[in-house]
């Protein structure tokens, strides 16, 4: 905590040095959020996509940050951000293993009274972008005030630690006269939750992987936007390597694994290529293939149909996982109106490429040599750890984080699921705002040893409403309300107000 303390009051300092510059701008914003709700954690909607804020169904968050955004008119700029969330919250009860009695005991655990949320640092020169250091990001291809997450990175869980380049958005590619344009990055980054998975790990049986490396790329092609038509198609890869893989049985450890890296490994973790510690390619893969068409109508109206077909390893890859992934078609509203957007959208995580796994290298001297690849089960991994930072999942929430594991296990129990996905957002008049959700999801379990006898299912609704206050710039109530019904993870009943500001300060 002090650590973080000293952080924000050095960035404070050095705004402080800065404000002496002429028309020198940035901005600050904060917000005042109690929130209650009937059980343990809180409803799906409250805690979704919102970067690891709000898990406890009781509490009071406080937040405050600045920032000072990029300008796409000059050929080199600078931007930075820094934000501090913090204050009380419930304990859920999550089981630990007494080795000295030789029986689980249940301690009360909550999240830290104040982090760093984010604190990062950019540098633009033409089309190119570094940055550097923890930044809340959406989705790439979805709309995030109305999705239900991308299936790679959403926005759900806290932001990694990275250093990443790329380009600043879509560039013309050369000699297409502006028909084709190209986005792409790539990431390198590090986990830092080891904390977090020592005070919720039960320590008697089942896997932990800490301090991990983790990278990102993404390249997306698109067709000229100013057509009424276009089109974009590309790819999403994401991999954890490196770290510590320990595994316990019976309140022992039975394996230390150390995954080495190196240099060379940071290069193959590019693309999928062998070289890892167990025989196999190196890391854990995952990825989508993403696509959307867009139609602008003369009105101004857009409709847009996306797929992101999810991919773990090469079964997926080359799309032997049948329907998997997220479909979904979105509408957009010129102007402010009853209705300024819709969002449908269907998850499919059930194939999985087939319940079986074989491999005739893994059984020297049988008879069978035929390779079957499949038993994928997303977002979980064999030697890493499952995909999650401090216990939310980086993919789609849909998938329940081991967060929701009360049990101490580390292991995403329900990765097979289907889900269905609706949402609109609207205003009444300039001040009002209004959205709503809700899904229904079913989850079957994965294919290893937490398949689930019965599987669980939910339902959730959500409602929310703002008003920017007239004649004070900056200042916005909301208020919300989210219900859950089902078992992924429970049934709840909650609400919360929030009070924020944000405002662009100039000297």
């Amino acid at each position: 905590m002090r650590l973080v303390w000293k952080i924000i009051m050095a960035a404070l300092l050095a705004l402080g040095s800065l404000a002496g510059y002429a028309q020198y701008s940035f901005s600050v914003y904060g917000d005042f959020k109690p929130y209650v709700g009937s059980n343990d954690f809180a409803p799906y909607y409250m805690s979704a996509l919102q970067a690891d804020r709000v898990t406890q169904s009781k509490g009071l968050l406080i937040g405050l940050g600045a920032r000072d955004s990029l300008s796409l008119r000059k050929r080199f700029d600078l931007a930075w951000g820094i934000e501090a969330i913090g204050g009380p919250s419930s304990t859920v009860d999550y089981q630990m293993w007494d080795n000295d009695a030789k029986a689980y005991r249940d301690i009360a655990r909550r999240p830290a009274p104040v982090r760093l949320q984010q604190l990062y640092a950019e540098v633009k020169w033409r089309c190119l972008l570094l940055s550097v250091g923890m930044k809340t990001r959406g989705a790439a291809l979805l709309y995030d005030p109305l999705t239900s997450g991308d299936v790679v990175w959403s926005g759900n869980a806290r932001s990694i630690p990275e250093a990443r380049i790329g380009f600043v958005d879509f560039q013309d590619i050369p000699f297409t006269n502006g028909w084709v344009q190209a986005d792409m990055c790539i990431s390198y980054g590090r986990f830092f939750d080891k904390k977090w998975i020592d005070t919720h790990f039960n320590f008697h049986h089942g896997r932990i992987s800490i301090d991990n490396l983790w990278t990102y790329k993404r390249i997306y092609l698109r067709t000229k936007p100013s057509q009424p038509f276009s089109f974009l198609f590309g790819i999403q890869m994401t991999g954890i390597f490196g770290g510590h893989t320990y595994t316990y049985l019976d309140g022992k450890m039975t394996k230390d694994v150390d995954n080495y890296h190196g240099f060379m490994d940071f290069l193959k973790m590019i693309i999928q290529l062998p070289g890892g510690r167990e025989g196999y390619m190196i890391g854990d893969h995952k990825g989508s293939w993403d696509g959307c068409a867009r139609y602008r109508f003369k009105s101004g109206h857009q409709l847009r149909a996306y797929f992101e077909w999810f991919w773990e390893d090469g079964s997926g890859l080359v799309k032997n996982n049948g329907f998997d992934g997220l479909w979904g078609l979105e509408y957009r509203s010129p102007r402010r109106g009853l209705l300024n957007a819709a969002v449908v959208e269907y998850l499919d995580f059930t194939n999985q490429s087939g319940p079986l796994h074989y491999d005739p290298f893994d059984n020297p001297g049988s008879s069978v040599t035929t390779q079957v690849r499949g038993k994928d089960d997303y977002y979980n991994s064999t030697f890493y750890r499952p995909y999650v930072n401090y216990g939310m999942t980086i993919g789609t929430p849909l998938v329940m984080g081991t967060i929701y594991n009360t049990d101490g296990s580390q292991w995403l129990k329900a990765t097979r699921v289907r889900a269905i996905h609706v949402a609109f957002e609207g205003s009444i008049g300039q001040q009002f705002d209004y959205v709503v959700k809700y899904n229904h999801r079913k989850a079957w379990g994965e294919t290893n040893s937490y398949y689930l006898m019965h599987p669980l299912e939910a339902d959730s609704f959500f409602i929310g409403a703002a008003w920017r206050v007239p004649r004070m710039k900056g200042l916005r109530l909301e208020a919300m309300v989210g219900i859950d019904r089902g078992d992924a993870p429970q049934n709840v009943f909650g609400g919360a107000v929030t009070i924020s500001y944000d405002r662009l300060l100039k000297f």
